[in-house]
């Protein structure tokens, strides 16, 4: 394959749309024809390229059929010759120049980098006779204009608020028609292919269908339940209704930006130490493991120890001719390619196995016939590159163990709430006041590949507006780096006058996802739903390392030239908290928006949340081996990985794409197992119950290439009061008794189509 060198005026010419060629209105007329090759002619002969008249009615036919004016032509040809050395355009050059000037007409500019962008478009969906009204955005571009009249021009081009005078196609334009028309020179040798249909967002069938359901004990839903009460209760639910937001205490995930991707190779090598040592010593305190030294002083001291059943403690590489029990990390022998049943390797760590590695012979485990245990059951088992586990066999040449038990890892400590703090979340009157806590999941990319309208995302808030769930959480990315109109560069934006000029990704971010939440609380400034916005390494916008800090506005303080002061690191999301409660006191105003980083393990009122918006389900998919999986487990056995290996991702090395910052290795890590485990990923959506505890939910991409996608319902019901005022003293709370939060029993997830 051969990679052309662009040159500047090509490369001026793919950023510009194919215009056709404005002949009369017959095609076939002779005087337009001979007209056209009078033109092409003389533009050729303009560059000391003359043309044979064979060649000349060739190339008239091109451009008719390619719709290329004739300096077009010229300009591809330059560039052509220039990038093949060719001297003359003869029937033996024509071939690649045809081909040259094929490959640039079927570059649309809108296909490539130029989008046109208008408002939020959430006033296209209002409600039948309704009056759409002017977006805050438009607003303030309106005083804007109001208070200085002399800089209007440049205000609608640099302010925030210029997008309401733009407006977006429905997708990009389409390429050139390559049919010939009646009459050119090469109609009968045309064959004409129709042309693949894809199926657009506005033809997708089964909206908010439910794909998928997590409902063990037949719950309803919480708009059924306050659907279920008097006219005046939904008033007061709807007025006094809200949910607390915070970190989890115990998480370690970064509040802000920090100076990355700078750890030295021995800070690395030591945060794999750190962590192989520290899951070792969990996986040891949990089934009680221990090594030679300990039994032996157990023995001397004639205390008799609980017996587990397990091999000795060894370290990695020691023969022994007896069970033992080795902990270390699986590693890949092939160092490429996937790993597979001949190439896992067991890593001991470099204080107690200096580093050493052995192969895991898993016959025995897998068939369940092994030589020292006739009663041994077949096993399964799912590995993956970076997992921590603990294997017991028989390593007699200290080179190979034959395995016969596995040990997964082990979850984090599990959460408990006292009874006195759950009774105030979920009965409390400023809380849930014994109504269920709707949670809905948006996971990005939000918009089609294309066009960037974000129809999907439009809709969603639609239905967000009038069902009001307590929190939505937003996972990235929100500007998706791998957009067709993002991929490019910066977007051009095109207004209605045909002017276009770049933006920032930060303005399409303020425009689309703050302008859009901006709009539906200026219709409702009561509303209490709150939004937690989760950003992703496939951001444009954002530095993709993991683990991400949470999204900033502009710091304060920063000075910016006044052109592009306002787009600049302006997201746009103060405007949010403003709006519709200017006059109300800051103190007096409650979040409406909470940026977390990724990951971020959350608790909204009793509910513990882990959220990483990074697609490690697929990421592990795309390296494991397993064996006598039950049929359907897959997927869960993957995300129950996330947990056994306390950790948001154990994948290690990375997949492709996914940039670790080792040197913060900790601040991935799972503090505690979460109720909820959000892992949003392109695979199957799903919710399923894993490790007793814990429902981990995908709720898919909210678009699909051109279409749709899905996103995820879910709903905690409350305990009964019964439950939790038994053993909770009146007076103060003191000695209040501690329970687990049993999310699992009370949760109904509902994945739908958007």
């Amino acid at each position: 394959a051969h990679f052309e060198a662009v040159s500047p005026t090509l490369l001026s010419l793919e950023h510009q749309s194919i215009k056709p060629i404005h002949h009369s209105s017959n095609i076939n007329n002779n005087n337009d024809m001979s007209s056209l090759k009078q033109q092409i002619s003389s533009a050729f002969q303009s560059v000391g390229t003359p043309l044979s008249s064979t060649l000349l009615s060739q190339i008239t036919a091109i451009s008719t059929s390619l719709r290329l004016t004739p300096t077009q032509l010229v300009e591809i040809w330059e560039s052509h010759s220039l990038t093949k050395n060719l001297d003359a355009l003869n029937d033996v050059t024509l071939g690649g120049y045809r081909t040259a000037l094929a490959k640039v007409a079927g570059v649309d500019s809108a296909s490539k980098n130029v989008a046109v962008i208008s408002g939020t478009g959430l006033g296209k969906r209002t409600a039948p006779g309704g009056d759409v009204t002017p977006s805050p955005m438009a607003k303030r571009a309106n005083a804007a204009t109001t208070s200085t009249p002399a800089n209007n021009a440049q205000q609608q081009r640099d302010g925030l608020s210029a997008v309401d005078n733009l407006t977006t196609p429905k997708g990009p334009a389409s390429p050139p028609s390559k049919q010939r028309q009646p009459g050119s020179a090469s109609s009968a040798a045309m064959v004409i292919t129709p042309p693949k249909r894809t199926l657009k967002y506005a033809d997708r069938t089964s909206s908010g269908a439910v794909v998928t359901s997590y409902n063990p004990h037949n719950l309803p839903t919480a708009a059924e339940v306050i659907a279920s009460k008097p006219s005046d209760e939904k008033e007061r639910i709807a007025s006094h209704r809200g949910a607390t937001i915070s970190h989890h205490p115990s998480a370690t995930h970064p509040q802000s930006t920090y100076r990355h991707m700078f750890t030295p190779l021995e800070k690395r090598s030591a945060a794999l130490e750190e962590r192989l040592s520290s899951m070792s010593n969990a996986i040891c305190d949990a089934y009680k493991i221990k090594n030679e030294d300990e039994e032996m002083v157990e023995c001397m001291e004639g205390v008799k120890g609980e017996d587990n059943g397990m091999g000795t403690w060894t370290p990695v590489g020691l023969p022994m001719q007896n069970k033992v029990l080795c902990v270390g990390r699986i590693c890949n022998e092939a160092h490429e390619g996937r790993l597979n049943r001949a190439s896992i390797r067991l890593e001991g760590s470099r204080q107690h196995s200096a580093g050493s590695r052995i192969q895991l012979d898993l016959q025995g485990l897998v068939t369940g016939s092994n030589d020292t245990d006739t009663d041994q059951k077949p096993q399964s088992y799912s590995f993956f590159p970076g997992q921590i586990v603990a294997v017991e066999g028989i390593n007699s040449s200290g080179r190979t163990m034959q395995a016969s038990r596995l040990l997964e890892g082990v979850s984090p400590p599990q959460e408990t709430l006292k009874k006195s703090e759950l009774l105030d979340y979920q009965y409390g009157s400023e809380n849930q006041n014994g109504n269920p806590l709707s949670i809905v999941s948006l996971c990005g990319p939000f918009t089609t590949k294309d066009n960037l309208e974000y129809d999907p995302l439009v809709d969603a808030i639609v239905q967000i507006s009038q069902d009001k769930p307590d929190v939505v959480i937003m996972c990235g990315p929100f500007v998706d780096a791998r957009h067709p109109l993002v991929a490019g560069g910066e977007p051009t934006v095109t207004d209605n006058d045909g002017n276009e000029r770049k933006v920032s990704y930060e303005y399409l971010f303020a425009t689309k996802i703050s302008g859009l939440l901006e709009e539906m609380y200026e219709k409702d400034p009561e509303m209490k739903t709150q939004f937690v916005l989760v950003p992703s390494m496939d951001d444009a916008f954002l530095d993709a390392v993991y683990p991400q800090p949470p999204l900033v506005d502009r710091p304060a303080g920063i000075k910016v030239p006044k052109s592009i002061e306002g787009e600049f690191d302006n997201l746009g999301l103060h405007y949010i908290e403003l709006t519709g409660r200017e006059k109300t006191p800051k103190e007096s105003r409650p979040q409406r928006v909470h940026c977390m980083s990724n990951p971020c393990t959350l608790r909204i009122n009793d509910v513990t949340i882990g959220i990483t918006s990074t697609d490690v389900l697929f990421h592990i998919s795309s390296d494991e081996c397993n064996a006598n999986l039950a049929p359907g487990t897959r997927l869960a056995r993957i995300a129950q990985h996330l947990v056994q290996q306390r950790s948001y991702y154990p994948l290690f090395p990375a997949a492709k794409g996914a940039s670790l910052d080792l040197g913060r290795a900790k601040e991935w890590e799972m503090p505690v197992q979460p109720d909820i485990l959000i892992v949003p990923s392109k695979l199957a959506s799903f919710a399923k119950k894993v490790m007793g505890t814990t429902v981990v939910v995908n709720p898919g991409e909210l678009t699909k290439n051109t279409t749709g996608g899905t996103y995820a319902v879910m709903d905690v019901h409350p305990m009964t009061r019964e439950v939790l005022e038994k053993g909770v003293k009146k007076e103060g709370f003191e000695g209040d008794e501690s329970m687990g939060t049993g999310v699992q029993d009370r949760v109904r997830v509902d994945i739908k189509r958007i």
